[in-house]
C-alpha cells in the first residue's frame, strides 16, 4: 500500500414488517438468510474509512467510532475487518472507521446490516481490492448473520426500495424484487420508542415465526400494493405478540385516521407508509405520542423519510501518495 486513503459508502436503513428463517441443508452462510418483506428508508448509516501505512506497527491499529464516540464492541464492524485482512497482503497500517448514524441503533432499522454494509463497501475502495459491490455485499451479509444482527437486512439494504425477498441468501443468491417502482409520492414515518436486541429474538424466540411468512408472501406478490404490505405486517407483529401496549397505542390512533401501521422487527418502532398528502396529519399523531412517552424515556423520536431506491454507495473515493 502506497500513501494514504480514504473512502466514505452510505446504506440506507430497513424495516422489516414480516418474515420467516427457512433452514438451508448445507453450513454455507451464503444460502443463509431470510424470506419476508420490508422498507428500505433515506436515512442510513455513512461509514468513513481513513487508512495511513506505517511501519512501525507489527499488527494492524483498528479504531472504530459511531457518531464521534469510540466503540470497542462493534462485533459486526470487526467481523467486516477482519474478513478484509484475509484478502490484503499488508499488515502495518493504521485503520480509522467512522460511523455516522442518522438512524436510532436498536430500535428494527438495520443498523448494523447497514454497518457492516457500508464499512465493506468503504473497505473495498480504500484497500483497492475491486471487488464488485455484490461481493463486498455478500462480506456485509456473513458479519450480520455470524453476530446474529440479522438474517436478510444486508441484501434488502442491497437492492433499496420497498421490496419482497422471495429467495434466502446472500446477494446474488438471494432474489429480491420490487412491490411497487414508483416510490416518490410515498414518505415512511416512524415513532422509535424503545430499543430491542435482535440478538435476543434470533437467538431465543426464531422457532416461533416460521411458515406465516412465508404465505404471507404469496399474499403479497399477488396484491403488490403498500396497504396490504402494511395490514400483513400488522397481522405478522400481533401473531407473534410482539406489539408492546404503547406501540398499540399508537398503532390504534393510526388506524382512527384511516391509516394502517405496524412495528418494526424486530424494535419497539411504529412505522407507517402514507402518501404526501397524509404525511402532515399522521405526523400531529405520532407527535402527540412522542410528546407523551418521551416523559418516561428519554429515548423516543418521530423520523420521517422518503423511500430509498439505490440501495447501499460508495460517496467518495480518495487517495494520496506517500
Amino acid at each position: 500500500m502506497d500513501g494514504y486513503a480514504k473512502a466514505i459508502a452510505f446504506a440506507p436503513g430497513h424495516i422489516t414488517g414480516f418474515v420467516e428463517f427457512p433452514t438451508p441443508m448445507l453450513d454455507d452462510p451464503l444460502l443463509k438468510g431470510s424470506r419476508g418483506a420490508g422498507v428500505c428508508i433515506s436515512k442510513g448509516i455513512t461509514t468513513e474509512v481513513h487508512l495511513y501505512p506505517y511501519d512501525g506497527l507489527e499488527v494492524p491499529e483498528i479504531k472504530i467510532s459511531i457518531n464521534g464516540k469510540p466503540c470497542s464492541d462493534a462485533d459486526v464492524s470487526l467481523y467486516v475487518v477482519k474478513e478484509y485482512l484475509r484478502l490484503v497482503d499488508i499488515r502495518r497500517f493504521k485503520l480509522d472507521i467512522m460511523h455516522r448514524a442518522d438512524i436510532p441503533i436498536g430500535y428494527g432499522l438495520g443498523s448494523s446490516g447497514a454497518a457492516a454494509l457500508s464499512l465493506s463497501y468503504a473497505l473495498n475502495r480504500a484497500f483497492m481490492l475491486n471487488l464488485s459491490n455484490e461481493e463486498a455485499a455478500r462480506i456485509a451479509h456473513k458479519a450480520d448473520l455470524a453476530c446474529r444482527c440479522g438474517a436478510g437486512t444486508v441484501i434488502a439494504e442491497y437492492h433499496g426500495g420497498l421490496e419482497m425477498r422471495l429467495k434466502a441468501g446472500a446477494p446474488g443468491i438471494g432474489i429480491v424484487e420490487s412491490i411497487i417502482d414508483e416510490v416518490d409520492d410515498y414518505k415512511v414515518l416512524m415513532l422509535c420508542i424503545s430499543p430491542y436486541s435482535t440478538k435476543e429474538f434470533l437467538t431465543n424466540r426464531i422457532g416461533m415465526i416460521n411458515g406465516l411468512g412465508g404465505k404471507m408472501l404469496n399474499i403479497l406478490k399477488e396484491s403488490r400494493s403498500v396497504e396490504t404490505f402494511l395490514d400483513l405486517s400488522f397481522r405478522f407483529a400481533r401473531s407473534i405478540d410482539f406489539i408492546t401496549d404503547r406501540a398499540a397505542r399508537v398503532i390504534d390512533a393510526l388506524h382512527c385516521i384511516g391509516c394502517k401501521a405496524s412495528v418494526a422487527l424486530f424494535g419497539e418502532t411504529v412505522f407507517t407508509i402514507v402518501s404526501n398528502d397524509k404525511v402532515g396529519e399522521v405526523e400531529k399523531v405520532l407527535s402527540c405520542y412522542r410528546d407523551l412517552y418521551s416523559n418516561s424515556s428519554s429515548s423516543v423520536c418521530y423520523l420521517s423519510c422518503s423511500i430509498d431506491t439505490r440501495g447501499a454507495t460508495v460517496i467518495e473515493d480518495t487517495r494520496e501518495p506517500s
